[in-house]
């Protein structure tokens, strides 16, 4: 009984192992959290993006990155590229994202855009809610 709980310890430990290993193996990616916080006047909102697997001295920049509040017809945020510096090889490193614009507090919101690690371009789109910096 204690060598099949040892060996069924074993491959677990592999399979996890292995399931990490895979994971780096696939190459950096990069996705943007549900829920972007707008500053104080409504002039800029962060958006939170997460780099994986980036490795260690690879510039980090978001390419571009366009969003919108649907419910609110003309108020979007655009930004062109704006570098993070050099990784530091972290298996997650977050980047805030500070864009001007005009959205609100409480509304829907839907991006996408361009996350670098080194030469590779890393399409990221997502949803979500702004909350203000009160948490409202």
């Amino acid at each position: 009984m204690k060598l099949t709980s040892v060996a069924v310890l074993a491959a677990a430990s592999l399979a996890f192992t292995g399931a990490n290993a895979a994971h780096s193996a696939t190459g950096p990616t990069a996705n943007v959290e549900n829920i972007a916080t707008v500053l104080i006047g409504n002039v800029a909102t962060n958006f939170e993006f997460n780099l994986y697997d980036c490795p260690a001295g690879a510039d980090m920049a978001v390419v571009e990155w366009d969003a919108q509040q649907p419910s609110r017809p003309g108020s979007g945020v655009s930004l062109g590229t704006q570098p993070f510096g050099q990784s530091t090889g972290a298996q997650t490193q977050h980047l805030t994202l500070t864009a001007g614009g005009d959205f609100v507090a409480g509304e829907r919101w839907v991006g996408n855009g361009i996350v670098a690690c080194g030469d590779v371009l890393i399409p990221v789109s997502g949803s979500g809610t702004t909350k203000s910096l009160n948490g409202v």
